[in-house]
Order: C-alpha cells, then structure tokens, then sequence
C-alpha cells in the first residue's frame, strides 16, 4: 500500500501564520498595553534623538524636580562658538542666558517656574516641547526646534 502524505504544506503554513501572530500580537501588547513598558520606549526615543540626533545642540541629560529644569547641552557643531540667547520649554524662565558654547563645549543651564499642569509629582512622566534660540559666530540668528519633546520621569 502507498500511503501520500496530503496537507501537510497547508499544515505547515497554518503553523507558522500562527507563530507570526503571536509574535505580533506580544509585541503590541507589550507596547501598547502596559503604559510602563511605553513609556519607557518614548523616553528612550526621546534621549536617543537629544543624544544623537539634534543639531546644533544636543541635550546629553536631563531633570526636572520642584518646578526646575536641568539641562545638560552640547555645542555640536564642528566649527564657530554659538551663543545661546534664549530657551523656551513651557513657562520656564531660564537663567544665565544669553551663554556662549565653543564647539564640542558641554554646559549645564537651568530654567526655573517650569510647570505642565500635572503637578510633577516624582515618577510622573514630562513630556516637554523645547525650543533653543542662539545666534551664530557670523551674527545669525537661528532656532533650533526638537522633533521629539524632551521626555522624562520628575524626579
């Protein structure tokens, strides 16, 4: 007797449609369902574009506590000192502006009064849109708008 084997490709398929889903369907719900797990993703989204990808000034780190904001930013750019002349993120005001960075140059700035309307309760999350005025070497002014706000836990 020859026995043939029917339905096993379509057995095999079936099989592997359903590991994919559930693949699928973990890594949504981790994402999507478990607020930690979120946003713990948009932070590290957050610091990596500040660290990585903003230009001319990248914010290495960054706190929030008691109303303060502490921001820990790099001159970038390879050539000409930048003079930073004002920072906006919410009603913050900062303080000891304008300051000038030569390249590569690493400063710390506060900005104080800073409030989003959540309390900043510690380990509540802040998700603060910044927007850095500076002036160039050559006298120009400029702005440099984040793509990504500023996000964090209070602390």
């Amino acid at each position: 007797m020859v026995f043939r084997m029917r339905g096993q490709g379509a057995t095999e398929y079936l099989v592997l449609l359903a590991v994919v889903l559930i693949i699928a369907l973990v890594s949504i719900a981790l994402l999507g369902f478990f607020p930690g797990l979120a946003t713990d993703a948009k932070i590290t989204q957050s610091n990596s574009y500040w660290r990585g990808e903003a230009r001319p000034f990248a914010v290495l780190e960054h706190s929030i506590s008691s109303g303060t904001a502490t921001l820990v930013m790099q001159n970038t750019e390879g050539a000409g000192m930048l003079r930073v002349t004002n920072i906006t993120m919410g009603d913050a005001t900062p303080e000891g502006l304008p300051v000038t960075f030569a390249p590569g140059e690493v400063r710390t700035l506060t900005l104080t009064n800073y409030s989003d309307g959540t309390g900043g309760t510690p380990g509540s999350v802040y998700d603060a849109t910044i927007k850095i005025y500076y002036t160039t070497s050559n006298g120009v002014n400029n702005t440099q708008f984040g793509t990504k706000g500023l996000t964090g836990k209070y602390s």
